[in-house]
């Protein structure tokens, strides 16, 4: 039993107080910079506490009187500081001590407290020089990064804010800071593909960010690369095969390393396991009916299920909607396991907007047949299919029809993976419409952030 009077006077700190807010209620809190007041020597914040719930919906009378004793520590140019603040209240004042006139203030740092923070936009402008001089540490680069891209699906934060801030990365060479950046493009990118106009925008954005990274983990290994290195040459290419597969300098060293490994598998130094799948999708975005034969090809001449996923899952990605037609028919033809065969069918479902289309149809006019492949095999083989082939759409009329398709084809035993599919596409469809609505849709703003 956790003796929490004797942690309590061994500490010096409210550990009964702070133990009890944070085990006794559901969720954690948003910490909300509602005004500033930034001197010579020292900034003075009010902030503002209430539950943050991740699709921003509204809180009842009395959720919004939820509040939590948040231990809020801070740290400036100067480094962390010592005092740890503890906000009890829904609302507070706190003054933190600058080291100049031009010096920034992260809340919450280390990322040491399960809480999301709003910074106003000057925050945001002063954190900025701070992350492109690396002042601030990796784990504050990468929480400022996470905190943004959920605060802006939540509702909470502007999306044209987020863009501005991603911007501030260009020269970010860290994986654990990578692993945010990676999921913000990533998750824009496939909501925005439902708006072709503000999707290129984006791709071309996230283009300048992702070629700066490749520069810096380059193609090839090194002998005194470390864990993270090697990890982040793989974000880099897999980024790459992402916003990157039309441009030349990627496509050509893609193509160069593919057609060595065809012509000698057994080489692994030509192309890494870690890139196999990056560049088998750089170079069918980029190719046609030669490209998609040879890297089919692959898949009965592989030497193991290893090296056959790596075809499974990347073969949907080419750009023609007949061969992406065929991909599908391939995965129901025998020729791929039972326990595979969806991994082809989500290589089309997340490869476009037009894939997400071919893939749901394929689905439903073959539903017997998937239905009669799987019989008697877990039902997760049948969730796996419904999310590859459903799963990628950002619409509520999607999700209607996809309801209304299982209903008159109902599957008891997957009725919770589609109501969580479903749920999931109404809750990016407010995502998308948000973004849709904000300055993303204005050319002026993308201009502003690509130079």
């Amino acid at each position: 039993m956790i003796n929490r009077t004797a942690w309590e006077e061994s500490s010096g700190l409210p550990v009964k107080e702070l133990m009890a807010s944070w085990t006794e209620q559901m969720g954690f809190p948003l910490i909300r910079v509602t005004d500033e007041s930034w001197e010579d020597d020292h900034v003075t914040l009010k902030i503002e506490q209430s539950w943050f719930l991740l699709d921003g919906g509204a809180l009842s009378e009395e959720e919004d009187k939820k509040k939590w004793t948040i231990p809020l520590i801070t740290c400036t140019e100067a480094g962390y500081q010592e005092d740890i603040i503890f906000i009890r209240e829904k609302t507070a004042t706190v003054v933190i001590p600058l080291k100049s006139k031009s010096d920034w203030v992260k809340l919450n740092a280390g990322q040491e407290v399960v809480l999301r923070v709003l910074p106003t936009d000057t925050m945001i402008e002063r954190l900025s020089d701070a992350i492109k001089k690396k002042t601030l540490s990796v784990c504050d680069r990468g929480g400022l990064v996470t905190d943004a891209y959920a605060l802006v699906k939540a509702g909470h934060m502007k999306p044209e804010t987020l863009i501005k801030l991603l911007s501030s990365y260009i020269d970010e060479d860290s994986y654990i800071v990578w692993q945010g950046l990676a999921d913000a493009l990533t998750g824009l990118h496939t909501v925005l593909q439902e708006d072709e106009e503000i999707c290129k925008k984006l791709v071309r954005f996230a283009r300048k960010l992702v070629l700066k990274l490749v520069s810096i983990s380059g193609w090839d290994s090194k002998e005194d690369d470390g864990h993270l290195t090697v990890l982040l040459r793989g974000t880099a290419m897999s980024l790459a095969s992402l916003f990157c597969y039309e441009e030349e300098d990627i496509v050509t060293e893609a193509r160069k390393r593919f057609e060595a490994f065809m012509s000698n598998p057994d080489d692994a130094s030509v192309l890494p396991s870690d890139m196999k799948s990056p560049v088998f999708g750089i170079v069918l975005k980029s190719g046609g009916q030669n490209e998609f034969d040879t890297v089919k090809r692959y898949f009965y001449t592989a030497k193991d299920q290893a090296e056959r996923k790596y075809v499974l899952g990347t073969l949907g990605m080419i750009q023609d909607a007949k061969l992406k037609e065929q991909t599908l028919e391939w995965a129901i033809s025998g020729d791929v396991k039972l326990q595979d065969f969806f991994y082809p069918m989500g290589s089309v479902g997340y490869s476009s907007k037009k894939g997400k289309e071919i893939a749901w149809s394929f689905f439903q006019t073959h539903f017997e047949k998937i239905r009669s492949m799987i019989g008697k095999g877990s039902p997760s083989l049948m969730d796996a299919c419904i999310v590859n082939c459903a799963g990628g759409f950002c619409s509520s009329e999607k999700a209607d029809e996809i309801d209304h398709f299982f209903q008159v084809h109902p599957l008891p035993q997957n009725a919770r993976k589609i109501a969580q599919t479903t749920e999931g596409m109404r809750a990016n469809a407010k995502f998308f419409q948000r973004l849709q609505s904000s300055e993303l849709s204005s050319q002026s703003f993308w201009d502003s952030v690509v130079e």
